[in-house]
């Protein structure tokens, strides 16, 4: 389906179908990363548990949540800009900040708040070793690299990639502005310049895992493959036309391969290798995303599952609440251990049932009480 037919009217911002299902797959993911691996901190497993180490081949992958996250704000943001651009021949970067700041912000200061004001106050062995200031200032993956590695709390771990994409935000939104207002709209140059970048400065340290996976600098890649891709959807580039006649063979082959990559990336993106490690994944999950929007033969359109399109217009909430939960239900899991003796099989149940209604509950009355006021007022700065 072309941007075109998509688009009622040429003042209405495009909707993609499939995308919020995506979103939840990727907040899931990255749910599962962290409850498996959070299990070993109040569970005794062996590190020879054949059961934990092969459900954890899996999981531990689940991170790449975050990159996929990545990829498709590249994508959107991008593709709203320069579709605002050609259809009102210009940009009004006031009224795009505005729009992103009352998605983002409400969100992002209460886990804020909850981490560094409410917290230290309910549990007296909470302690972290995080700074508010950075995280106030939208510094989040910085404070990850400088002080995360020493903290114990690591639900405040979640705000690190929305740091990064309001950082990217507003930079994004400077930069197109003013190639809006050059003669040739030249967006790939920039983009290419940008990766160019990102790969030097990966190389120079790629020995630094938490700098190569926090730094803004890093994380480009993910973000600018996003934007390369809708540049390329909304100018119906050759190659995005070409892709849409695959067969569902191909279609499928390339799915194999990109998930075998995924599953193999400890081992594939060793040493110098690891500079090259986002732009793979990255390239693949941008795939996915003109798969699921544009391509005839899917495999599958996984919008069709409503649930998940349902989990998805919350995934914002689940991405940032799940680990809050998590972190109580811990105190909870613990007490039951001591209290009740209850078997670890019953308690990892219990554990993962409650996590997902936990967050689940906490995001759906997060989403209409707090987010949804806050997302009608956008309509004003159209």
């Amino acid at each position: 389906m072309t941007p075109q037919n998509q688009i009622k009217s040429p003042a209405k911002r495009p909707h993609f179908k499939n995308l919020d299902a995506l979103r939840f797959l990727a907040a899931f993911s990255v749910f599962l990363f962290h409850f498996f691996s959070e299990l070993k901190s109040f569970i005794p497993i062996s590190d020879d548990n054949l059961l934990y180490k092969g459900i954890t081949a899996f999981t531990s992958k689940g991170l790449l949540g975050v990159n996929f996250f990545f990829v498709l704000s590249g994508f959107l943001i991008t593709y709203l800009i320069i579709f605002e651009i050609k259809h009102q021949k210009s940009f009004n970067l006031k009224h795009f900040l505005i729009r992103r700041t009352l998605r983002i912000w409400p969100l992002y200061f209460i886990i804020i708040v909850i981490g560094f004001l409410l917290f230290p106050l309910l549990f007296l062995d909470y302690e972290t070793k995080h700074h508010l200031i950075n995280y106030a200032f939208f510094l989040a993956n910085f404070d990850e690299i400088w002080y995360g590695v020493n903290d114990s709390v690591n639900f405040l771990t979640s705000p690190w990639s929305v740091a990064v994409e309001e950082q990217f935000y507003l930079v994004w939104g400077i930069l197109l502005l003013g190639l809006s207002k050059l003669k040739k709209f030249n967006l790939i140059t920039l983009v290419v310049f940008l990766l160019g970048l990102s790969l030097v400065f990966r190389f120079l340290n790629f020995k630094d895992l938490r700098v190569i996976y926090y730094h803004t600098f890093a994380v480009m890649p993910d973000i600018l493959i996003g934007a390369l891709l809708a540049y390329s959807y909304f100018k119906k580039s050759t190659w995005i036309e070409k892709l849409k006649k695959l067969s569902k063979l191909k279609i499928a082959l390339i799915y194999c391969i990109g998930i075998t990559l995924i599953l193999l990336k400890t081992k594939l993106f060793t040493n110098y290798f690891i500079v090259f490690e986002r732009y793979t994944i990255a390239l693949f999950f941008a795939f996915i995303l003109i798969d699921q929007i544009h391509l005839r033969n899917s495999v599958f359109k996984i919008g069709k599952v409503k649930l998940f399109n349902h989990l998805g217009k919350i995934s914002y909430g689940l991405y940032m609440y799940h680990l809050v939960v998590l972190f109580v239900l811990q105190k909870l899991m613990i007490l039951l251990i001591d209290t009740f003796n209850i078997n670890y099989y019953t308690i990892v149940f219990l554990y993962f049932i409650l996590g997902i209604l936990g967050t689940y509950i906490l995001s759906i009355i997060s989403y209409h009480f707090i987010e949804k006021p806050f997302l009608v007022l956008k309509k004003r700065f159209n």
